[in-house]
This record gives C-alpha cells, sequence and structure tokens, in this order.
C-alpha cells in the first residue's frame, strides 16, 4: 500500500523530491564517491515518493536485532538464531498483518504489522554488521542512509565494536536521527549493566561527539512476557520505554512531515560534507597556484638579477682591458722610442717584460673577473634551480595529499605535467653540477686569448725589430750585433735609405701603427669577452623564460581551470543549501 498525501504536503514532497534529483545531478562530476552519494539522493527520492517513515535497525549480527523488532511489534515474526538469519532487508510497512513475507523488485522482503508504531511508519531489519558474509555487511550499509530515524542495537555481552563505531558515524555523518538499544542486558548483573552502560556512553561521545539517548533492553524477556498473555508488572525487558520515546517523536508531527524534514537533513549533511571537501581542494589549489605564481616571480627576478650582475661584470673587465690599453701604451713609449737607441734591451728580454707587465696581469685579472661572473651565473643558478626543485616537489606533495584524501582522477594530468617540470629542473641543474657551462666558456676565452698574445707579440715585435735596425754595430746587452744586424737592416733599409728625417717619420709612423694594431687586437679581445657573457646571460634570460612559459605556465593554466571548477561547484551547491532551507521552513510552517 502506498501512503498518499494531499494538499500541501503533496507539492513539497514534489520540490523535495526535484530539489534532491537536482543536488544528484551537481555531484554527478565530482568523483567516484559522489556517484556513491548520488545514488543515494536519488533512493531518498524514490522512498518519498511511498513516504512510508522508515525506523532502520543496525547492529552486528547477533546482537538481537530480529528479537529486538519482535519485541517491538510484539510478536515473532522474524526468523531467529544463533547464526546470522537475516540475509535480506526486511520492510515491516504498517498494515494487517502478513506473516508471508512479498519479495520486492529491489530485494526487498516485505512484510506487513499494525503494531509499527505508527500508521505510515515502516520497521527495517538489516543484516548483521561485522558479519563473517561480507555481503550482508554490504546490503545493511547501503541502506542506512534511507532511514528516518536509526535504533542501533548492541549486545551487552560485546559493546562496542569497530563496526558499530564506524556505522554509528556514517548514520551521524547522513544527519540521521540515533538511538542506542543495548540488548540482552539479562545476561548481566545489575552492576554489570550499570558499568556496561557507562562506558558505551563514553565511547560513543570520546569517540564520536554524540550523546543519543540510550535504553537498556533485553528482548527475550519483553517477548516472552508479550507470549504468556497475562497482566505484567513494570516493563518487563525495557521495550515499552523505546515504544513510548517512538511514538512521542512521532507524535510531535505526522509522520510523512517528519519523513520530509529527517531526507532534508539528510540531502543538507551530504551537500555541506561536498562544500567542506571542494574548499579542501580550492584552498590547496589556491596553495599550488601561490607557488607556481612564487617560482614565475623568482624567474622574473634571476633575469633581472643576470642583467645587474652582467653590468658590473662588464664595467669590471672594461676596466681591465682600459687598463691594460694604458699600459701597453706607456710600455712602448717606454721602451720603445728613438732616445733609447742604443740602450734597447734585446727583444726576447722586451718581449717577455711586454708579456709579463701589459699582458699577463691582464689576462688574469681578466680572468678573474669573467670568472667571478660565470661563477656568480653558475652558482645562483644552480641554487635557483634547486630551489625551483624544492617548490615543485612542496607543490607535488601537496598535490599526493589531495589525492590521498580526495578525486585522485582531478589531479592525474596535473600531476603528470608537475612531474615533467622537474625532471627538467633537475635537469637544468645537473648542466650547471656538471661545470659543462663553465668549461665551455673558459675554452673560448683561452682560446681567444691565447690567440691575442700570439698576435700583439707578433705587433710589437715588429717594432722591436724597427728599433734594434737604429741601433750601432756591436753587441747589445749579451746579444751579439750579427745576429741581428740582417733582419734589421732588412726591416729597417727604407728607413735608412730615406736618410734622417724620413727615418723618423717612418719610425714613428711604425709606432702610431704599432699601437693602433694594440688598439683594435684589445677592442677585438674586448668584444669577444662582451659577446661571450652576453651570450651567458642571454641563454639564461632564454632558459628562464622558456621554462616559465613552456613548463609553468601549462601548470598554472590547469590549476587555473581546477580552480574556477571549483569555484563553480561551490556556488552550484550554496544554491542548493539555500533551497533546502527555504523548503525546510516551508515543510515546517506546512
Amino acid at each position: 500500500m502506498i501512503n498518499t498525501l494531499d494538499g500541501t504536503l503533496a507539492a513539497l514532497r514534489e520540490s523535495e523530491i526535484r530539489l534532491l534529483t537536482d543536488i544528484g545531478s551537481t555531484l554527478a562530476d565530482m568523483g567516484e564517491n559522489a556517484q556513491q552519494d548520488r545514488q543515494r539522493l536519488l533512493d531518498v527520492a524514490n522512498d518519498l515518493r511511498d513516504m512510508f517513515y522508515l525506523i532502520v535497525i543496525i547492529g552486528e549480527f547477533n546482537a538481537g536485532k530480529s528479537s529486538f523488532i519482535n519485541a517491538l511489534i510484539g510478536e515473532s515474526l522474524l526468523p531467529v538464531g544463533i547464526t546470522p538469519t537475516t540475509e535480506a532487508i526486511e520492510l515491516i510497512r504498517y498494515g494487517d498483518v502478513n506473516r508471508k513475507p512479498e519479495m520486492r523488485s529491489d530485494d526487498i522482503r516485505e512484510w506487513s504489522h499494525p503494531n509499527t508504531i505508527a500508521p505510515g511508519v515502516a520497521v527495517v531489519d538489516t543484516p548483521g554488521t561485522g558479519s563473517v558474509f561480507q555481503k550482508h555487511e554490504r546490503i545493511a550499509k547501503s541502506f542506512l542512509h534511507r532511514a528516518d530515524m536509526v535504533v542501533f542495537v548492541v549486545s551487552a555481552k560485546r559493546a562496542f565494536a569497530e563496526t558499530e563505531r564506524l556505522y554509528l558515524d556514517m548514520a551521524k555523518n547522513y544527519g540521521k536521527k540515533i538511538i542506542l538499544a543495548v540488548n540482552q542486558i539479562d545476561l548481566l548483573q545489575p552492576k554489570e549493566q550499570v558499568e556496561v552502560r557507562r562506558f558505551i556512553e563514553q565511547q560513543i561521545d570520546e569517540l564520536l561527539g554524540i550523546r543519543p539517548l540510550l535504553f537498556m533492553v533485553s528482548a527475550k524477556e519483553s517477548l516472552n512476557a508479550s507470549k504468556s498473555g497475562g497482566a505484567t508488572v513494570g516493563d518487563p525487558g525495557g521495550i515499552d520505554a523505546v515504544r513510548a520515546h517512538l511514538r512521542g517523536v512521532l507524535n510531535e508531527a505526522p509522520p510523512a512531515k517528519q519523513k520530509l524534514l529527517a531526507q532534508l537533513d539528510m540531502a543538507d549533511h551530504v551537500v555541506k560534507e561536498y562544500q567542506n571537501g571542494i574548499q579542501k581542494k580550492a584552498d590547496l589549489i589556491t596553495v599550488d597556484t601561490s607557488k607556481v605564481r612564487e617560482v614565475q616571480r623568482e624567474l622574473e627576478q634571476q633575469s633581472i638579477g643576470l642583467d645587474s650582475q652582467l653590468k658590473a661584470a662588464r664595467a669590471e673587465i672594461d676596466a681591465v682591458f682600459e687598463g691594460m690599453r694604458q699600459r701597453g701604451i706607456n710600455f712602448i713609449d717606454t721602451n720603445l722610442s728613438l732616445r733609447k737607441m742604443g740602450r734597447t734591451a734585446s727583444r726576447e728580454t722586451l718581449q717577455l717584460e711586454f708579456q709579463e707587465v701589459v699582458i699577463g696581469r691582464a689576462l688574469r685579472d681578466i680572468g678573474e673577473a669573467t670568472n667571478g661572473y660565470i661563477n656568480a651565473v653558475v652558482d645562483s643558478s644552480r641554487v635557483y634551480w634547486r630551489s625551483v626543485i624544492d617548490r615543485l616537489n612542496q607543490i607535488r606533495e601537496l598535490m599526493e595529499q589531495e589525492v590521498s584524501g580526495l578525486d585522485a582522477n582531478v589531479y592525474a594530468e596535473q600531476r603528470e605535467a608537475l612531474q615533467d617540470a622537474i625532471r627538467i629542473a633537475e635537469s637544468e641543474l645537473k648542466s650547471y653540477s656538471t661545470g659543462k657551462v663553465v668549461n665551455e666558456i673558459q675554452e673560448i676565452f683561452e682560446t681567444n686569448s691565447a690567440g691575442f698574445t700570439t698576435s700583439v707579440l707578433a705587433s710589437v715585435g715588429g717594432l722591436i725589430l724597427v728599433i734594434l735596425a737604429f741601433a750601432p754595430a756591436g753587441p747589445i746587452i749579451g746579444v751579439g750585433a750579427a745576429p741581428l744586424a740582417l733582419p734589421a737592416l732588412i726591416i729597417g733599409a727604407p728607413v735608412l735609405l730615406g736618410g734622417g728625417f724620413f727615418a723618423i717619420r717612418y719610425f714613428r709612423k711604425v709606432v702610431n701603427d704599432t699601437k693602433r694594431d694594440l688598439h683594435e687586437r684589445i677592442d677585438e679581445l674586448e668584444k669577444t669577452y662582451h659577446v661571450a657573457l652576453d651570450d651567458l646571460t642571454m641563454k639564461e634570460r632564454t632558459r628562464l623564460g622558456q621554462y616559465g612559459k613552456q613548463v609553468l605556465a601549462p601548470i598554472y593554466s590547469r590549476l587555473e581551470v581546477l580552480a574556477q571548477r571549483y569555484a563553480a561547484q561551490q556556488s552550484a551547491l550554496r544554491a542548493h543549501l539555500t533551497q533546502l532551507d527555504m523548503l525546510r521552513q516551508g515543510i515546517e510552517k506546512a
């Protein structure tokens, strides 16, 4: 028999069915667990069409649930035994006595009896939890959300099992009204009953933070008293107290109205649970996005830092080159002049002096300046890429937390992109750790410096030969005239043939050409260093830019998509909470 509603409550019921269905649709894209809750909402919406107020009995197998129900209706209707006897959902609806149950299409075995507390009320027996038959526990768990009230039957001899805590926690999270019935107290002494009661109340309060009404009962004594048919004194077995409480609850408002409110509470708890879960996801995404932005800002700061480092290094190198330039000119003016003719040292001595005073120190200074910049770039890059790896690992750890507590599928692509980003950063770090960057640029500098030294010495050597050509015959500071005379005369012949004026003019031209050649070669070498340092800086800037655009930007983009998705889901859930509240107000006023 289907309970029918007329008037306002009928309209409100249809509104609630639509709202529960809409909430289910909102949950459709929120992960695997959401699909289960979506189905629960659809189950509840379907129950609203039947409109029986469901008092669902839950408990471990052999806690005496079936006996408790028989005692509650005052008749041995359901089978009982020492082994798990309830293997399906047993539903006893209000109506004429029917001791031959009918198996419904939804695998619920339906009975009927006039003692289900009140018209419009059905009492439901579920398979025992903690049973060796996993199917039984699965069936019990699958029906809990459909309850309008949960009566949890606990055995006085083995209270309070872990499975009982889990099921009570589920009932609490569904927003169900809960009462406890500690059965089989006939097996305990009065003092033991007090201790058991105190223990269970303490456990539930500490573990679940709830204090449901608790009844100490003996279904066996109560049922025996009912079967005796005679007058009884007091409340044998304590079942009358449970029955009176249930009737009192149902007298507060019609069962149909209470059912509508009970399932609104269930939907409200489900929506708030997802709202909290999505908020956690959104918070984590905000942290992830913040960290990615932080890494991107570091990219920009690193690039800016390269500019300032390069500017300082170039200024230091330019100063060294300018010093070398001045020393070179001074050397030529001091040692290679007409005034020192006849007193000029040997070519080898002058070349060694030129290399030591003008070139050697300068190249060392330039080497220190360039190596200082290179090392600064390499060291800062190494530190930077380590920092990138550390920060990306932090994001990965956050995602691992998300995956363990939330929806793994949502973050699968994001985690893969993050792993690639970490691998690329580790590869960049490795390129600096191996010294490859330093070795490459040092090879460039060594090659160019060697070529510069050779060419400058050759140029100065030519001027030295001209000077020596003007020197008088005879030994010159340890060097015989004969070895120098022939090359000096060959090179200096134009000078000697041109006379004094032309000789001086020619000498000055050679000196100026040598100075100009020195300037050009220093300019060329300086440019080589500038280009090498600029290339190094540009490569670093390119690395940073490409990493930001090609690696971090996609991660940031996906995070933004997730953030927008969560914002939309939060908006839909807030709207559902508003609708639930408005509908609750309408039902309470009806």
